[in-house]
């Protein structure tokens, strides 16, 4: 009888062994795709302005829905982290704000040194950096005040941008400057709870003015402007994970993108080789997958979105 069943099972093994084709002995063709397709996961929830309209993609690899029509959208695009609302700033440097029909919700006019804003986690507050004091559309935010460590006293302090996490880390870029020292630009970040203070100063002549929290958890960039044009294009992006004070490494190329390290991938708007165009962009930055076969695109590309304006304004939740 047991020889019966030892031949019983082998003849299984054998069988097994004898349907798989392809250079993985062990799995199908199909089950590498799946194992691929984790690692390279669909990149869901991007909003970018182009040609001075909102977009969204609910997913990268399908059709990009227009948000608005009337050629508002100047600079900067947030979206609520339930994606029922955007906000932007139109020509007067106002912040609209509009739902995901396109329709108008509200424009705020009274802030008028507007340099960055985004969604508090509940979606029930516009935090705003208006010149050097935060503001608020919505409750008010028990945010701390900023700070200047590492900068001498008495030189000349500007808050150049601001970002909360979804778990209420703060963190901001601030500029000082005096005759003796000159030029010096740091990232500060204040943890949730009342945890110490980091700081992250910047190379000699690195004009940092971007920080951004990712909306997975305490990953952040921060933005360099190496040409001082104002523009808020940023010529490289420094990636911070866990609220670490010096960066994981440095991506060159980008403007107001996003980073998650959950997924391995960063989201933004990256130069091409067509004539120095741009486009909205994911770039996978994880490790390479050994299921080569599988032939799934590690990179993502709105090609149909292609500009030369050399920035297009992104945000991924």
């Amino acid at each position: 009888m047991k020889k019966i069943y030892y031949s019983f099972i082998g003849a299984i093994i054998l069988f097994a062994f004898g349907c798989q084709k392809g250079p993985y002995p062990y799995i199908s063709l199909n089950d590498v795709k799946k194992i691929d397709s984790a690692v390279h996961p669909a990149i869901k929830n991007v909003a970018f302005i182009y040609k001075n309209n909102i977009y969204y993609a609910a997913d990268f690899d399908k059709p990009v829905v227009q948000i608005t029509t009337d050629g508002s959208a100047v600079k900067f695009v947030k979206m609520s982290h339930d994606h029922s609302k955007f906000a932007y700033l139109n020509i007067l440097n106002n912040i609209v704000v509009i739902d995901n029909k396109g329709n108008n919700i509200t424009i705020l006019s009274q802030y008028s040194q507007v340099k960055s804003f985004d969604w508090s986690a509940d979606d029930k507050t516009l935090y705003i950096l208006n010149g050097n004091a935060m503001a608020y559309y919505g409750p008010d935010m028990n945010l701390p005040a900023f700070t200047y460590p590492g900068i001498v006293n008495g030189s000349t302090m500007e808050v150049l941008s601001a970002s909360v996490s979804m778990q209420g880390d703060f963190a901001y870029v601030v500029h000082g400057y005096n005759f003796f020292d000159g030029d010096k630009y740091e990232l500060v970040i204040v943890p949730a709870n009342n945890g110490q203070v980091k700081t992250y100063i910047s190379d000699n002549g690195s004009l940092m003015d971007y920080v951004n929290f990712s909306s997975n958890k305490q990953d952040l960039v921060v933005g360099y402007n190496q040409s001082g044009n104002n523009s808020y294009t940023q010529e490289k992006l420094d990636l911070f994970i866990n609220l670490n004070s010096s960066p994981l490494g440095t991506f060159k190329g980008a403007s107001t993108g996003a980073y998650n390290s959950d997924i391995n991938y960063i989201v933004g708007d990256f130069l091409g080789n067509n004539n120095n165009t741009i486009a909205p962009t994911a770039v996978y930055l994880g490790p390479t997958s050994e299921f080569q076969d599988a032939n799934i695109a590690q990179n993502k590309v709105l090609t149909q979105f292609s500009s030369s304006s050399h920035n297009l304004y992104i945000d991924w939740k």
